[in-house]
């Protein structure tokens, strides 16, 4: 049975076709590319045109998930749409049966374009190189929007069940139709390590543009990956060449004040953030985010840029918990980044017994975030209290940057971790145990009835 991807660009939409009529006709009054700086267009989009998202566009339903994030009853109730309530209370279903899930939607989207680029752009007109240049791109945005799909509406990672775990739908070419039948989650990486490792030689070491994949990009992608299924050894290669490649950071002591918020840091806007290997900005960038008491508390609230600098507490009831002031200011991006490769690193040399290496480079990242007077190396005593260091650094660095509810989900999988997420409100318990179904999404109920082939994860 055939049925419509109900996620796909409208610059290239056929606006009037049946069955498989389409394939022999040309969009009319749309832009059909056939040269090589179509495809750069298609790959350098970066505001949304209509149902068409911007490249960079990427996941940020996770940031009500998890424990990093809470919400009290009065700002429940009136400052917060129904999809961002059920989420934060892991109802059933985040969206009614007539709504689109923004990440899936943005993810195939993405998917969409991305194949159009892989099948199309190696047989237009052009210089070779920048052909291969385009080829590579699109297969690793191809490749990062499967990564979070699959990290989304599958299980974690388990190389004992992997094989047999639902995954997600798997296109791999730009037909608008076919079938939709859930790969695999051993199927899906297999397909993002594929696709990285094919095309790594076709790439310049760093981008002209943030937004662009590099070969910094592709390992990093690859170290972060490698990350989530538990391959610690292979993750901490990638993340070493990564860092090879490029790996600046910003000084939280070099910069100035706000000009509108006094206490706030006038930190670069993600567009020129230079931190970023790989740009990829949720769709809720600007969201008034409250982070939680067990949050809060991992910072030195004095000395912490990241706390002192960035968070703001409101002066007016009932919004008095402190805010994510400068994540809301400049849009979260939550892509590939020089702290998440020292981060990543840092893990894998605890992992691996090196406690002193995974110090060395948890230290790196605090020199530049705390404030120069109270700066103090921290050491630990062994490895254990490494990696739990390696962890608390990892959760302060990457708040509200779509890290944290893929974490719980590997540490519950490989370490055993057994943490629970409460977001009980309204004297309504709402506990988010290990093992419980709703770690995995549910897929939106709009796509299921039009595509009857997709099985809906159990809740």
């Amino acid at each position: 049975m055939k049925n419509l991807i109900y996620l796909f660009i409208l610059a290239l939409l056929i606006t009037s076709c049946n069955g498989d009529e389409w394939l022999d006709i040309k969009p009319k009054g749309k832009v059909i590319p056939n040269k090589v700086d179509d495809y750069r267009l298609l790959l350098d989009q970066t505001q949304n045109l209509g149902k068409s998202e911007a490249i960079f566009s990427t996941t940020g339903g996770d940031l009500f998930l998890t424990d990093d994030v809470v919400i009290g009853e009065y700002i429940f109730d009136n400052s917060y749409g129904e999809n961002s309530r059920n989420a934060y209370t892991f109802e059933a279903h985040t969206y009614l049966e007539i709504e689109e899930d923004d990440d899936w939607q943005v993810s195939y989207n993405q998917i969409y374009v991305s194949n159009v680029v892989i099948e199309e752009v190696l047989e237009t007109s052009g210089k070779q190189s920048e052909k291969e240049a385009l080829y590579a791109e699109a297969k690793v945005h191809r490749a990062y929007a499967y990564l979070n799909l699959v990290n989304l509406y599958s299980k974690h990672y388990n190389d004992a069940t992997a094989g047999a775990d639902l995954g997600v739908p798997m296109r791999l070419d730009g037909a608008i139709e076919g079938n939709l039948k859930r790969g695999t989650v051993q199927e899906v990486y297999d397909l993002i390590l594929s696709d990285l490792k094919e095309v790594y030689d076709y790439l310049p070491d760093v981008p002209e543009f943030s937004f662009r994949p590099s070969k910094a990009a592709v390992n990093a992608l690859l170290a972060r990956t490698y990350l989530l299924m538990g391959d610690f050894d292979k993750a901490l290669v990638n993340a070493n060449k990564s860092l090879d490649i490029y790996s600046f950071m910003y000084n939280y002591n070099d910069f100035g004040k706000n000009a509108w918020y006094s206490t706030a840091l006038d930190m670069p806007d993600f567009y020129e953030n230079k931190e970023q290997i790989l740009l990829k900005q949720p769709q809720n960038k600007y969201q008034l985010i409250y982070p939680s008491e067990a949050l809060s508390n991992l910072y030195d609230k004095t000395n912490d840029w990241r706390y002192d600098g960035m968070m703001y507490a409101e002066w007016f009831p009932p919004y008095t918990n402190m805010m994510f002031l400068q994540e809301y200011m400049v849009g979260r991006s939550s892509g590939l980044s020089v702290p998440e490769m020292l981060l990543i690193r840092a893990e894998c040399h605890a992992r691996a017994g090196a406690a002193d290496l995974a110090m060395d480079d948890i230290n790196t990242i605090r020199q530049n975030r705390i404030k120069t007077a109270a700066y103090l190396p921290l050491t630990a005593a062994g490895v254990t209290e490494a990696l739990q260091l390696v962890k608390e650094e990892r959760r302060r660095e990457l708040a509200f940057l779509g890290a944290r509810w893929f974490d719980i989900k590997r540490y519950n999988t490989y370490d055993n971790a057994n943490i629970s997420i409460d977001h009980s409100i309204n004297d309504e318990s709402h506990v988010l145990a290990p093992g419980d179904n709703k770690w995995v999404l549910p897929i939106a109920r709009k796509y299921i009835l039009k595509n009857s082939e997709i099985e809906q994860n159990p809740r």
